[in-house]
């Protein structure tokens, strides 16, 4: 159990639905198991020749320093007697040092592949990877590589600080959940889809194993960055159209689309007083729209300055919200609170109206009024009256003067004929306001 600064022992009981809170130990685990049963876990293997035929420890040995993706062993190989030791019993040792937590899967019939990549690029350091699966499941055969994808993106653009453990492991569990150097996830038939589910978790890796965040009370902390980097990556690999599809169907639209008070809570409020669909919204869409808002408006060069020294500051420790966002205030030598303040201590969404446009001598005045409260970036859509457009982009610094209204200035070049707001993943909650004239 956890002894904090904040609140002493944290006594918070376990709820199905939200998920730990861990201090950092180092682990040494024993998992004794029938002959031919293969285990995978958390922590580095010590004792491989012990619980491996020559030839698979051999194999297995090898995926350690290669890149290419090795079959370890097959279920025909297992049911043959072929992998394991053929004692009554074998057991498998791990160990691991400065983690949160532990995680074993085994089986008597999962294929298993291994490879390595690496994720330091001046120390050359690598990390193993490694799936265990149905072999039926036709998205694993890939899942090494689609790992490999992960730990190398993440290692090098964001969070762009190399993975700080020796292995990862994707294990067919049926559960979509994450533990250091361990994802238990689900089979799909959309293989995209599947690697989508594995670099959210294997993300997960930072924010809250390597942090030490409490997930338990402030999900957003680790969820919505998970999501956060899960869009970006996509956004790399799949293009922009294609990862902005993905994070409005799964990430945005049930907010958007839902006014119940439960969808509306601030951010900031406690797991344990979070409830319905609510809890979805607060901890993954809602926070990782707002990391990406903060990124925008300060640009990616001061965003990932500001992230670093967070993480750099934090990482071992147990940061609180406010660690967070006082880091971010002090390295970017800006007070965002006004920022902060509208996203996650207010219950507010992304609604906008655009209100007026009128010409006054050799200007338009354009009134956006923020209906929802966010600071969110639109992008106007101007048409003249030559049917020719223009679209202005404004960032979430066009609302730190006044969180309820914003007026743009536009010097006249021909006769507007029509204006409309988009705002792409920054789903508005009421889209029959968004244009004027009014359709």
């Amino acid at each position: 159990s956890v002894f904090d600064d904040y609140q002493g022992w944290d006594l918070t009981p376990f709820l199905e639905v939200l998920e730990f809170y861990n201090d950092f130990n180092d682990y040494r685990v024993r998992v004794t198991v029938p002959k031919n049963f293969i285990v995978w876990g958390t922590g580095m293997l010590q004792n491989t020749n012990s619980v491996l035929q020559p030839a698979a420890a051999g194999r297995y040995s090898r995926s350690l320093s290669s890149d290419e993706v090795t079959t370890v062993a097959t279920p025909a190989d297992i049911r043959n007697g072929n992998i394991t030791t053929q004692q009554d019993m074998n057991t498998w040792i791990f160990t691991a040092n400065d983690i949160p937590d532990v995680a074993f899967g085994l089986s008597d019939h999962f294929r298993w592949d291994a490879g390595s990549v690496v994720v330091d690029n001046k120390t050359r350091r690598r990390a193993s990877v490694q799936a265990a699966y149905n072999d039926t499941s036709a998205d694993y055969h890939y899942m090494v590589n689609y790992a490999k994808e992960s730990l190398r993106w993440l290692s090098n653009k964001w969070p762009g600080i190399p993975y700080p453990y020796a292995k990862t492991t994707i294990f067919q569990g049926y559960a979509g959940m994450e533990y250091p150097m361990m994802a238990n996830d689900e089979t799909y038939e959309d293989t995209t889809f599947s690697r989508f589910v594995a670099a959210h978790e294997i993300a997960h890796t930072y924010m809250p194993f390597y942090m030490g965040i409490n997930e338990t009370r402030y999900g957003f902390m680790d969820e919505g960055f998970a999501t956060f980097y899960e869009y970006l990556l996509n956004k790399d690999n799949l293009g922009k159209e294609k990862a902005d599809a993905f994070f409005r169907q799964f990430r945005v639209n049930g907010w958007a689309s839902d006014n119940s008070i439960d969808q509306d809570q601030p951010i900031i409020t406690p797991g344990p007083n979070l409830r319905g669909n609510g809890i979805g919204s607060n901890q993954y869409g809602k926070p990782a729209l707002g990391y990406l808002a903060m990124k925008e408006m300060l640009g990616d060069d001061l965003f990932k300055k500001c992230l670093l020294a967070y993480m750099d500051r934090w990482h071992g420790k147990h940061p609180l919200p406010w660690d967070f966002f006082n880091s971010f205030n002090n390295v970017s030598g800006q007070n965002l609170n006004w920022f902060w303040n509208a996203w996650f201590f207010l219950p507010t969404w992304i609604d906008y109206s655009l209100e007026d446009v009128k010409k006054s001598g050799n200007q338009y005045f354009i009134t956006i009024k923020n209906i929802g409260g966010m600071p969110a970036p639109l992008d106007l859509i101007i048409s003249y009256a030559d049917g020719t457009k223009e679209t202005l982009h404004k960032t979430p610094q066009a609302w730190k003067q006044n969180l309820q209204q914003h007026v743009i200035n536009l010097p006249w070049k021909k006769m507007i004929s029509g204006v409309q707001i988009t705002s792409d993943i920054y789903m508005d909650a009421d889209t029959s306001n968004n244009t004027l004239p009014r359709k």
